[in-house]
C-alpha cells in the first residue's frame, strides 16, 4: 500500500492535497508538510481546505498557500486525500470533484472500509498522518526542510495529546525527535499551538455548565448549541479540545460532545480512555475514528441524537462489568 502511494507521488508533478472539512493540526500539518515535501523535489502543490482553519493554525509554514477553490482537472495529474478516506468528508464542492478523478491516493491513519481511490496507505496503528508522511519521507530518501518538519510536528503533536495519549508509542517519539531534529522548534511550536484563547475558555465554562455525568461517574456527556456559539463569537473549530477536556475528569471513562451544526443535524465526537471502543458507535452510525477518538454526523435534533448515543456508550461502559 505505502509502496503504491509512493510510486503515484513520484509519478506526478501537479498534485492537490486535501484533508478533511473542519481541518485540524495533522489535517494541516500533514497537508502542508506533504506541500513541502512535494514542492522540494520541484513538484507544483496546490493545497485545498474547505475550513474554516482554527487560528492556533495560522503561523504554519505554507499557510498562505492553502485555498479553497478547487483547481480545474486539466491542472492536475494527481490528487492526495489525507487524514480521511472519504471523498465527502474533504468537503460539499470537493468530494464530487475528487470521485470524478482517475488518479487519487490516500493515506490515512483512521479506521473504517476504504473503497474509494486508486492507491490507499490507510492504516491505523499510526498516532497521526503527519507520522506516516514522515516515515513516507524518511523511506524515499526525501529531503526534510525546516518548513515541512514544522507543519508535520504539528501533526503529531496534536493528535497525540501533546505525547499524553495511548497512541504515543516508541516510533511516533522517533518521528518527533527526527522533525526536532529536521528544524521543527518545539517550544515556538507549542506556544502557538497552546496559546490559551478567552473565548474558548468562556465556552469551554458553557460546555461545563451543560456537563451530565452517569454510570457511577464513567460516562461524560455535554452539548453546546448554536445559539451558544454565537453568543460567544466561537466556532467548531474553537471546540477542538473540548471533548479532551471532559476526559479528563477523574472517573471518565468515555466522554462525548454534542454540537447543533448550521445544516440542522447533531455533530458527535466521542472520546475513551481505551477500554471502550467509541469508534464501533461511530462506525456504525456512518462515522468513524479511532478506538479512543471517533465521530460522526447525524440527522435528528439534539435530544434524540443525544439519547441513543448515550444508550449505546452506556452499553460499551456495562460490557465493562
Amino acid at each position: 500500500m505505502r509502496q503504491d502511494v509512493a510510486a503515484m507521488l513520484a509519478g506526478a508533478s501537479r498534485v492537490l492535497v486535501a484533508a478533511h472539512l473542519l481541518p485540524d493540526g495533522d489535517a494541516l500539518g500533514s497537508s502542508l508538510g506533504l506541500m513541502h515535501l512535494l514542492a522540494a523535489q520541484g513538484k507544483q502543490v496546490r493545497v485545498f481546505s474547505a475550513g474554516p482553519v482554527p487560528e492556533e493554525y495560522l503561523f504554519l509554514p505554507g499557510m498562505d498557500q492553502v485555498s479553497n477553490v478547487l483547481p480545474g482537472t486539466g491542472d492536475l495529474d494527481l490528487a492526495v486525500v489525507l487524514d480521511c478516506h472519504q471523498p465527502e468528508r474533504t468537503g460539499q464542492a470537493s468530494g464530487p470533484f475528487l470521485a470524478k478523478l482517475p488518479r487519487v491516493a490516500i493515506i490515512d491513519h483512521h479506521q473504517g472500509a476504504v473503497d474509494f481511490g486508486q492507491a490507499a496507505w490507510v492504516d491505523p496503528t499510526f498516532a497521526a498522518t503527519s507520522e506516516m508522511i514522515t516515515l513516507l519521507a524518511q523511506e524515499q530518501g526525501w529531503p526534510i526542510t525546516p518548513q515541512a518538519a514544522t507543519c508535520l510536528f504539528v501533526g503529531v503533536q496534536t493528535d497525540t495529546g501533546s505525547f499524553r495519549y495511548g497512541n504515543t508509542t516508541p516510533r511516533v517519539l522517533r518521528a518527533a525527535a527526527d522533525l526536532a531534529q529536521a528544524g521543527a522548534d518545539v517550544w515556538a511550536i507549542s506556544q502557538e499551538v497552546y496559546a490559551t484563547h478567552p473565548k474558548r475558555l468562556r465556552l469551554l465554562g458553557r460546555i461545563m455548565d451543560n456537563l451530565e455525568l452517569s454510570q457511577g461517574g464513567r460516562l461524560a456527556l455535554s452539548q453546546i448549541t448554536l445559539a451558544d456559539l454565537e453568543r460567544l463569537d466561537a466556532g467548531p473549530a474553537d471546540l477542538e479540545q473540548a471533548v479532551e477536556t471532559l476526559r479528563l475528569i477523574p472517573g471518565v471513562e468515555v466522554s462525548a460532545l454534542f454540537r447543533q451544526t448550521p445544516k440542522g443535524t447533531i455533530k458527535v465526537s466521542m472520546r475513551s480512555r481505551g477500554k471502550v471502543d467509541v469508534s464501533r458507535v461511530a462506525i456504525s452510525l456512518g462515522g468513524g475514528g479511532h478506538k479512543s477518538a471517533a465521530g460522526v454526523t447525524m440527522e435528528g435534533n439534539m435530544e434524540g441524537v443525544r439519547r441513543d448515543i448515550a444508550a449505546r456508550l452506556r452499553q460499551g461502559l456495562e460490557a465493562l462489568s
